[in-house]
């Protein structure tokens, strides 16, 4: 099995342009994510053609390449083949792309790797809460006051794993941008904030910065600067305490004084736009939703509704669109690719359709997009039209989703209300 990985691995590199025109690497729940030094030496046409390649998508600098449930391994295998730049190199060739795919690259590479440790910890909170529902654990036991704190611990400090997924992305010093986000959380500031802090003269808007998302974004985009600025003109012999110890002196303040609260409103206004949408088209907006992410996938460009997802969560600790109208479009996928499998009288296609279909209904839908859905008219119809009900009929049943992760039957859990068991 790892000799089919190896080679799987060794032909994608070869015609992405060798491994010295890969700036970066990263990889999803189903595709390699490469940004290319040169685009022009990638032969995505050949990529596509490789046995266990599903599919090439992006332009410019960026090159996915989906691999489905077997993406971990290839990856793997190419990172002990190859070491990459990255970093500079990576924020070099992505300045090459377009605007638009720029700005989804760089959520993308602050939101998504966020989402393993979100979904984990919300479905434990939905599991516990399900047990207390059912009588099988006390809110009360001591059990029950240890596994919820790990769990809420993913949320309270989401603005600490912000500032290191973006100061990776923007390759700037990691520890420096925890400790200054870090300060906004810290009890005694907290406290300071919530009794009325006086900051050279200007009044601190009192905000729980815990659970927040944009607070954090904010201030490591200036810190980024700070840094910067500071360490082009710093002596070179206190530079290793200097740079830092500056970007505590500006980035803090300037954080509590006005990133903060700005990004706060900025959250707020995404939030009450969604709400607003949801209050005006409601159900019909998420069947919506759901008709158009088989496209918007294969673009790759539902990874934009990430940032909401995980703000809205973290905001109101609920979700109504976006989770909803994934499940009632992973489920349709799943249903046609069922459909393909008992339909068709090639074994391949069968068999590539049941395992996709399986895929799909417990969360993930690249395989079934990539190897069934997109290459059959009649089911790309099929799927548009079954998303669409079913995104109408969760609407309708107004259900909440509490957590961000891909919706499917192995995730039930987190539409587990403890406030309203029929959702």
């Amino acid at each position: 099995m790892s000799e089919k990985y190896q080679t799987l691995a060794s032909a994608i590199i070869q015609n992405v342009g060798g491994a010295s025109n890969v700036a970066h690497l990263e990889h999803c729940s189903t595709r390699l994510r490469f940004t290319l030094v040169d685009p022009a030496k990638a032969d995505r046409e050949k990529l596509k053609s490789i046995k266990g390649v599903m599919g090439v998508i992006g332009s410019g600098v960026q090159c996915q390449v989906v691999i489905g449930n077997d993406v971990i391994e290839v990856y793997d295998e190419i990172m002990k083949a190859h070491k990459f730049n990255g970093g500079a190199a990576s924020s070099a060739a992505a300045d090459k792309g377009s605007l638009g795919s720029r700005i989804l690259d760089f959520m993308v590479g602050v939101f998504q790797p966020l989402v393993p440790a979100i979904a984990g910890a919300g479905i434990l909170k939905a599991f516990l809460s399900l047990f207390t529902m059912l009588g099988w654990m006390s809110a009360d036991s001591g059990l029950y006051t240890v596994l919820f704190q790990a769990a809420d611990a993913a949320l309270y400090f989401l603005p600490v794993m912000v500032a290191v997924t973006m100061a990776t992305k923007l390759n700037i010093n990691r520890l420096v941008a925890v400790a200054a986000v870090g300060a906004l959380i810290l009890p005694n500031m907290t406290a300071a904030i919530g009794e009325g802090l006086n900051l050279l003269g200007l009044n601190i808007q009192n905000i729980q910065y815990s659970y927040q998302v944009f607070p954090a974004v904010l201030s490591v985009a200036f810190l980024y600067y700070v840094e910067k600025f500071v360490t082009r003109w710093s002596p070179k012999p206190i530079r290793v305490f200097f740079v830092p110890m500056v970007c505590f002196i500006l980035v803090v303040p300037v954080t509590l004084a006005v990133l903060g609260p700005l990004g706060f409103n900025i959250g707020q206004l995404l939030t009450a736009g969604i709400l607003f949408l949801y209050d005006k088209l409601g159900w019909l907006a998420v069947g919506l939703l759901a008709a158009v992410l088989p496209f918007m996938i294969a673009m790759g460009m539902h990874k934009a509704l990430v940032p909401y997802a995980v703000s809205s969560i973290s905001e109101m600790g609920q979700e109504l669109l976006y989770m909803p109208a994934s499940l009632a479009h992973n489920i349709s996928e799943g249903g046609a690719c069922f459909g393909v499998a008992i339909r068709t009288k090639n074994s391949e296609l069968r068999q590539a359709a049941v395992s996709a279909g399986i895929s799909a209904i417990f969360g993930i839908t690249e395989p079934a997009l990539y190897g069934v859905t997109l290459q059959h008219r009649k089911c790309l119809y099929a799927v548009v039209a079954g998303s669409f009900v079913g995104g109408v009929t969760v609407g309708l049943a107004g259900l909440k989703a509490f957590v961000a992760m891909g919706p499917g039957l192995a995730g039930m859990a987190m539409f587990m209300d403890p406030a309203n068991a029929m959702n």
